[in-house]
C-alpha cells in the first residue's frame, strides 16, 4: 500500500517542481474556486469526459467550501450496467488511516484511550515479545509514523515485524503502525476495532454502510475493481491471486464508504467534532518531519506553491509553506488513487477517489485537481508518480 512519500522510498532527494510565491498570493491560492449552477455542469460534463479519457471506473468527487459540501458526485459505473450513485462504496486504500485517526482521537479525548502511555501495558505482537522497545512505543508514535515499524512486516526477509527504529527516533510511514494502533484500542477496550469504529465515528455521523471490515454483505454496492485489461479478480483481491480474508478488518486501508460519507467525516475532522481543543491543535501540528525544506526542489515550476515541510500530524498528512497549511491523506493501491486534503484557514477542501487501474489513476488525479485546485501543492507529487509508473 503506497501513501504520502511511501513512493518515495528509496529516493534521496524528494524533487517538487515547485515556487515560492508571495503570501498574500498563496493566501488567495489556498482557497478553492467557488462552484456556481453552471460551473457545476461543467464540472459534470467535464468529469465524465475525464473517467472516459484515462478509463476510470469508478469516480467520486466532493468539493467543500467555508466548510460546506458545495458540489458531490458520481461517476463511470458501480459494476456492469450500473451507474456510480450516492450508494456507490469506494474502497479508501490508505485514506482509511484518516478514519483510525478521528476514532482513536475521539477515544482519547472521551478518556477512554491515552496517546502517551505504554502500548505494551495491554498488546504486544507475537514478534516483538522477546524486544525491550515495546515498552516505550506508544499511540502518538503509531499515528505520527514514529513507531520505527517498516510499513509492512511481509517487506521483512522472514516477513516478521521488527523496529528499523526505536519508537519516537524518526519519521518511517507505516501501515503496521496503524494496524498495531487497532490491537491496542481493542485490547484495552475489550471491543473489535470495526465496533469501536462504528460506536466512535460512524453511528454519530448517521453513517451506516461503511465498513473498516471485509464484510461481503458490502460487496454489491463497492465499486468493481478492474486492471488494465478489464479484468476483474475479486473484491479485496490482487491479480497476484491472494485476496484479503473475509471478516478481517484493517486499520490501516480496505475501509469502504460512499463519497457522500467520507465527506462527513471530513467536514466533522475539519470542525474538531468529538475533540479537545488541545487535541485539534496537536491533530492539525506537524509532529514528525518526513521531507524538510532542504530536501524540497523547487525550481521548475514557479506558478505552484513551494512546500517548506511535509509531514503528520496525529494520522493526518501535512504540507506547510510560508502563510499556508494543508491537511490531508493519500491513497493508492492497484486499483485505487485516493486523494484528501483540506486548508485550515479558509475551511475548503477536497475529496477525490477513483476506482482505476494505477497508472490510470495517477492521471485521472492531475487532471481533477488541474480543475478544481489548479494550485494545489499536491499537484506535482503526482506528476512524479505517474513518471515514475510511466518506467516501471
Amino acid at each position: 500500500m503506497s501513501q504520502l512519500g511511501s513512493t518515495f522510498k528509496g529516493f534521496l532527494r524528494l524533487v517538487f517542481v515547485l515556487a515560492a510565491v508571495p503570501s498574500l498570493a498563496m493566501a488567495q491560492s489556498a482557497d478553492i474556486q467557488d462552484i456556481s449552477p453552471q460551473r457545476a455542469k461543467e464540472l459534470n460534463q467535464a468529469f465524465e469526459q475525464l473517467v472516459l479519457r484515462h478509463k476510470v471506473n469508478t469516480a467520486g468527487v466532493a468539493v467543500i467550501k467555508n466548510q460546506k459540501v458545495i458540489w458531490l458526485n458520481q461517476f463511470g459505473q458501480e459494476s456492469e450496467g450500473v451507474p456510480a450513485n450516492s450508494n456507490t462504496l469506494f474502497n479508501l486504500a490508505s485514506l482509511t488511516k484518516t478514519i483510525t485517526a478521528e476514532t482513536i482521537l475521539r477515544l482519547v479525548a472521551q478518556g477512554k484511550l491515552s496517546l502517551d502511555e505504554s502500548i505494551a501495558e495491554y498488546y504486544v505482537d507475537p514478534d516483538l515479545k522477546q524486544n525491550a522497545q515495546v515498552q516505550s512505543l506508544t499511540p502518538r508514535h503509531l499515528l505520527t509514523h514514529r513507531s520505527g515499524f517498516p510499513n509492512w512486516r511481509y517487506f521483512s526477509k522472514d516477513r516478521k515485524l521488527l523496529f528499523l527504529n526505536p519508537p519516537g527516533a524518526q519519521f518511517g510511514y507505516s501501515g503496521e503502525g496503524f494496524e498495531y494502533l487497532a490491537k491496542y484500542a481493542e485490547n484495552k477496550l475489550n471491543k473489535p476495532f470495526a465496533q469501536l469504529v462504528d460506536e466512535t465515528l460512524f453511528a454519530p455521523l448517521g453513517i451506516a454502510r461503511a465498513s473498516v471490515s471485509i464484510d461481503p454483505a458490502t460487496f454489491n454496492n463497492i465499486a468493481k475493481p478492474f486492471d488494465q485489461d478489464g479484468v476483474f479478480h475479486g473484491h479485496f483481491c490482487h491479480p497476484a491471486g491472494y485476496c484479503e480474508k473475509q471478516a478481517s478488518q484493517s486499520a490501516a486501508a480496505n475501509a469502504v464508504i460512499s463519497i457522500g460519507d467520507y465527506a462527513k467525516i471530513l467536514l466533522s475532522a475539519m470542525q474538531g467534532e468529538g475533540l479537545s481543543l488541545e487535541l485539534v491543535k496537536q491533530r492539525n501540528s506537524m509532529q514528525s518531519v518526513q521531507f524538510s525544506q532542504a530536501e524540497l526542489d523547487c525550481s521548475a515550476s514557479p506558478e505552484l506553491i513551494c512546500p517548506s515541510a511535509m509531514g503528520y500530524g496525529l494520522g493526518w498528512s501535512m504540507t506547510q509553506w510560508d502563510g499556508g497549511k494543508l491537511i490531508g491523506h493519500r491513497g493508492t493501491n492497484w486499483t485505487v488513487v485516493s486523494l484528501t486534503y483540506f486548508y485550515p484557514r479558509s475551511g475548503d477542501a477536497l475529496v477525490i477517489l477513483f476506482n482505476a487501474p494505477n497508472r490510470n489513476g495517477l492521471a485521472a488525479m492531475i487532471e481533477a485537481l488541474e480543475l478544481l485546485d489548479p494550485d494545489s501543492p499536491e499537484l506535482h507529487g503526482y506528476k512524479m508518480r505517474l513518471l515514475r509508473a510511466s518506467v516501471e
